[in-house]
């Protein structure tokens, strides 16, 4: 994120001369398969984000909301959580048909305070979803009790994390079965800090480099506890300021790797040894810059094969008048800038963007690109009448051969609505074999888009999967599916785009194709399995075998 008043005069002249010329992305071709149709009102999800300020917003203010897809009471239904303040709102899924707001019950109502974003995750592998809320100077993990009620056992379980903390995740990175936990941490934020700079005689507020850069944690799960390990495992070496995270496993070494996208510092890339010590390689390996060789204003980020070799590539979200980043993994441990090539560097570049995902919304097997939007300045249109706080969202469908053709404007007027947008989750909350969104909006209420003929323009297989020796969520897998000719890779996984966690069901479209003729799960235990023959449109459960590991 790029702060606008932060450039010297003669800089912001120039700014606001290309802002007032830059070209707008053409209207997507017709021929779309399905629609996305924002059911948030209409289904339930009363929450609305509120900044907890009054404009103009500070940038403590702007910079939230989180949410998620989680099934907190295992009856197989994705229910949803809204991150914010005073504090978080968990909807029941009553079968796809409407939400129930259940926080008062929940025990997560008494959790008031500037709340941020999530992440999921069965810590003690008692085959319950647990929740980590990320906060100003605050956050907490809650265990999940299995009678609908959640207990904060942050304290007791030795977590402290005095940050202004953003993103979280969940991943095993010492194979020991459990899941750990990173922490990214943003900016020191204080009272009496400066907080806004005049601009034309219009008040905004100051952005990341007014701030010192705060760092993340990393805490190992030890089974009674959680220790501290950021020092030890090489991850204190951090740029800070970091907004998104993401575990992935892009060099199939069978290790998580971990990915951190800062604010206006180098991206950080740390590559697992096998051991949970991490190496930052993102200046060997291409991903620490922007393709112009700049520091970019990393907000979220997403691992996803979109050209189907069968090595997860990785998207940055990024600032305006900034190329969104794709990085083309090329194995070998290296990437190259790919965004142009593809299609989504220049479409991109007017927007703020902050969650983003890939997920395959039309079941033609190959993962398309979602993005959404939002100014960080309330006022900026008041400065640069080319530029509004409210942005649409953007979608990308993979067309294959490695591009992406923008249908943003052909999917609905629902999606064509302008909104604060900050974190997005996937998830299909309805069960359908299609993949849904949610958005959070600073501006107001949740957007829940949901997915009208996705499952009809493909086929679909949902996997749910359940680990033993490995841990009980399974996150780490990788399963490669194979049907009508298309090869297909997926690692389950919660984390990834911006304050959000996702549904850790994989939903792989599979086309025209009537089987599934191979699929092969390797567990992040070592231990490999496959299946053959199994028919469309169906939901399966798998667990781990009990086999020896081969790693």
């Amino acid at each position: 994120m790029i702060a606008l008043p932060h450039r010297c005069a003669a800089a912001l002249a120039l700014l606001l001369v290309i802002a007032g010329c830059r070209s707008v992305p053409k209207p997507a071709a017709p021929g779309v398969g399905f629609q996305l149709v924002d059911v948030a009102g209409p289904l339930g999800l009363s929450y609305r984000y509120d900044p907890g300020a009054a404009p103009p917003l500070n940038i403590l203010a702007m910079m939230g909301g989180g949410a998620a897809f989680l099934d907190y009471d295992g009856d197989g239904w994705l229910d949803v959580l809204c991150v914010g303040q005073p504090h978080p709102a968990l909807f029941r899924n009553e079968g796809g048909k409407r939400f129930t707001d259940v926080t008062a019950t929940s025990g997560l109502a008494r959790q008031a305070g500037r709340w941020f974003g999530c992440a999921t995750g069965d810590y003690d592998n008692d085959g319950r979803v647990d929740l980590f809320l990320t906060g100003y100077n605050r956050s907490a993990l809650f265990h999940n009790q299995g009678d609908g009620t959640f207990s904060d056992v942050t304290e007791a379980l030795g977590i402290r994390v005095p940050c202004w903390a953003t993103s979280a995740a969940f991943a095993d990175v010492n194979h020991d079965g459990r899941l750990d936990l990173y922490v990214a941490c943003y900016a020191e934020f204080k009272p009496g800090m400066p907080e806004f700079t005049e601009v034309q005689g219009v008040r905004l507020s100051l952005g990341p480099d007014a701030y010192p850069a705060q760092r993340g944690q990393l805490f190992l799960n030890e089974g009674a506890r959680f220790r501290d390990a950021t020092r030890e495992s090489g991850l204190a070496d951090a740029h800070g300021k970091g907004l998104g995270v993401a575990f992935g496993d892009p060099d199939r070494d069978g290790d998580d790797d971990l990915v951190i996208a800062n604010d206006q510092q180098p991206l950080d890339y740390f590559e697992n040894d096998g051991r949970g010590h991490f190496q930052n390689v993102g200046l060997e390996n291409g991903t620490a810059f922007s393709s112009e060789g700049r520091r970019q204003g990393g907000m979220g980020l997403s691992f996803g094969d979109y050209d189907g070799d069968l090595r997860p590539d990785l998207f940055v979200a990024n600032f305006a008048d900034e190329p969104k980043s794709l990085y083309h993994n090329l194995g070998h441990g290296t990437y190259e800038a790919a965004g142009n090539r593809a299609g989504v560097a220049q479409t991109t570049r007017p927007w703020v963007a902050f969650g983003t995902s890939f997920a395959d919304l039309d079941n033609d097997g190959r993962p398309d690109l979602t993005l959404v939007n939002g100014h960080v300045q309330d006022a900026i249109q008041q400065v640069d009448r080319g530029n509004s706080y409210p942005q649409r969202p953007q979608l990308f469908l993979n067309s294959g051969q490695g591009s992406f053709r923008e249908v943003s404007t052909a999917v609905g007027d629902d999606f064509k609505h302008p909104i604060v947008g900050r974190a997005l989750a996937t998830g299909d909350f309805d069960n359908d074999g299609d993949a849904d969104l949610l958005a959070s909006d600073l501006g107001g209420a949740p957007h829940l888009y949901r997915n009208e003929g996705g499952n009809h323009a493909g086929n679909w297989l949902s996997l749910r999967l359940e680990g033993r020796s490995s841990n009980r969520s399974a996150i780490g897998a990788q399963v490669e599916v194979s049907a009508g000719g298309v090869r297909q890779t997926r690692e389950v996984r919660t984390d990834g785009s911006y304050l959000a966690a996702s549904d850790p069901r994989l939903l792989f479209g599979l086309g025209g194709a009537l089987l599934v003729d191979e699929l092969t799960v390797r567990w992040p235990s070592g231990k490999r399995q496959s299946l053959r023959n199994i028919a469309r449109n169906q939901s399966l459960k798998l667990s781990e075998p009990a086999l020896p590991a081969h790693r």
